[in-house]
């Protein structure tokens, strides 16, 4: 039996229709694997949003269950109350962190990425050395001289290093922002008038409102969930973070199992603060991400 010869534009018809099936189902394949990789993520946070909305006998079941059998219990978010302290603690903290990190950081990095002075790269190099430099080996250091400003179980150990810029690689990406903007910017506003003080205000600062943004709310994000530096600086419960003072109270014997349900509860409110952000500001931290690899 002799096969029917396909002309040339139905050849081509048959490709384009494969390759689109292709296309299809590669397409369908990713969306599958991202959907997965999405429930296996989220699990853990809907687990624990669903057991803060138990009952004691639910959330204490021998046998873990994902949705309420016995009703919702909105009613033990009401510990959010009694935490309400060291949530304000927390907010002092995040907010004077943020706020001031980005600022400080952004006047130390200015001269280094705009002007030229003496030693210019030699105070780059140290200031980048600190990088390398484990938390641990600066820990006891640290915690000798916060003692000595009497900085020891007192709340301001956790945002006077706000007024030095946050550390070196903040300001570092600061400088590699800086860097980027064209030199014309500086020369005509100098031609116009302006002097160094202007040009960082009027200019440099409103041009730069998207680093120092991500910055900002990268500070709050870590501030707020951070763990180590309250726990070390801090002992009166009362001057404690949200953190360290929910560890405190749940890691005490028996009371993770006597409280499943409100602490469950209690972790829910403590993560809505860090994914409210970056949902709102989910732009500009992403594209804060890419701001380290601007040439400079």
């Amino acid at each position: 039996m002799k096969e029917i010869p396909i002309s040339s534009h139905e050849f081509l018809r048959r490709s384009r229709s494969h390759k689109k099936l292709r296309e299809t189902i590669v397409l369908v394949a990713k969306y599958f694997v991202m959907v997965l990789l999405a429930l296996f993520l989220l699990f853990p946070y809907i687990f624990m949003v669903s057991k803060s909305l138990m009952n004691l006998v639910d959330a204490n079941a021998p046998t873990p269950m994902l949705f309420p059998k016995s009703g919702v219990y909105f009613s033990n978010y009401k510990i959010f109350l009694e935490y309400w302290t060291y949530f304000q603690n927390s907010l002092i903290v995040v907010l004077i962190n943020g706020i001031f990190i980005p600022l400080t950081g952004f006047m130390a990095a200015y001269p280094f990425a705009r002007r030229n002075f003496k030693g210019k790269n030699a105070m780059f190099m140290i200031m980048m050395s600190t990088v390398m430099l484990p938390g641990a080996v600066v820990m006891v250091p640290t915690y000798v001289m916060f003692n000595a400003f009497g900085l020891v179980d007192n709340l301001a150990s956790q945002w006077v290093t706000a007024f030095f810029g946050g550390g070196a690689m903040n300001i570092f990406l600061m400088i590699q922002f800086l860097r980027a903007i064209p030199r014309d910017y500086d020369n005509a506003a100098t031609i116009d008038g302006a002097n160094m003080f202007q040009i960082f205000l009027y200019i440099m600062l409103p041009m730069c409102k998207n680093v120092l943004l991500f910055i900002g709310i990268s500070t709050v994000i870590g501030r707020w969930s951070d763990f180590q530096g309250p726990l070390i600086y801090l002992t009166t419960l009362e001057k404690m973070t949200i953190a360290v003072a929910f560890y405190k109270q749940f890691s005490s014997s028996g009371a993770a199992a006597i409280f499943s349900n409100a602490k469950m509860a209690m972790a829910v409110c403590m993560t809505f603060l860090p994914m409210a952000l970056y949902l709102i500001f989910q732009k500009q931290m992403i594209g804060g991400i890419k701001i380290g690899g601007l040439k400079g």
